[in-house]
């Protein structure tokens, strides 16, 4: 087994963007899921859950890239 190396300061930072990103997905998807569920036009109401899904897909990609980059920095 080789020995862990620090994390940079960018490294660091990027790891934190990670989690504000999934984290602002997350919300966006309460957002959206809030508005649809307000909505009385099925129309309407079509183009929020269009949102949320949208939100919810961006959100499994950046946990993706996430973990990929987790295993580059972060070997075990």
């Amino acid at each position: 087994m080789s020995p862990h190396r620090s994390m940079t300061d960018n490294e660091m930072e990027l790891f934190e963007a990670f989690k504000l990103a999934i984290e602002s997905e997350r919300t966006a998807q309460g957002a959206y899921a809030r508005m649809a569920s307000l909505a009385g036009d099925p129309q309407v109401r079509a183009v929020f859950e269009g949102f949320q899904r949208e939100e919810a897909e961006h959100e499994e990609r950046l946990i993706q890239l996430y973990g990929e980059y987790k295993a580059r920095c972060i070997p075990e």
